[in-house]
């Protein structure tokens, strides 16, 4: 169980978190969305839901690796979109083609078709 859990399992708003742990808002909002904490932030979560700081600390360090997770999935999801730009768009002026002939053909093609059925 990550902080957020913990908050929301009390029904408790940020600000409310943030109010009963003498920390900001901002504070929270910052370690919900995975950035480290620091020691005296852990401290007074830690004491705000009754729980040792080595259970808040390893608790936080598993859900590191989802973080990673997400940040590699949001690399892929950017090459992605870029490829299909790449595709729908061409090369820029003065670069190379990345796609070989028969593909951007194709492509070519395609959008031929479209053009044509919209009208």
């Amino acid at each position: 169980m990550n902080i957020q859990q913990r908050r929301l399992e009390k029904e408790w708003s940020q600000d409310q978190l943030a109010q009963y742990s003498g920390l900001s808002t901002r504070t929270i909002q910052r370690i919900e969305s995975g950035q480290k904490v620091g020691r005296e932030s852990l401290k007074c979560l830690a004491a705000v839901f009754e729980i040792s700081t080595n259970t808040l600390t390893q608790e936080q360090n598993m859900n590191e690796p989802k973080v990673a997770q997400h940040l590699h999935s949001n690399k892929v999801e950017r090459e992605a979109i870029n490829f299909a730009q790449l595709i729908f768009r061409g090369p820029k002026k003065g670069a190379k083609d990345p796609l070989m002939k028969i593909e951007r053909d194709a492509i070519n093609t395609v959008k031929g078709i479209l053009k044509t059925l919209q009208t």
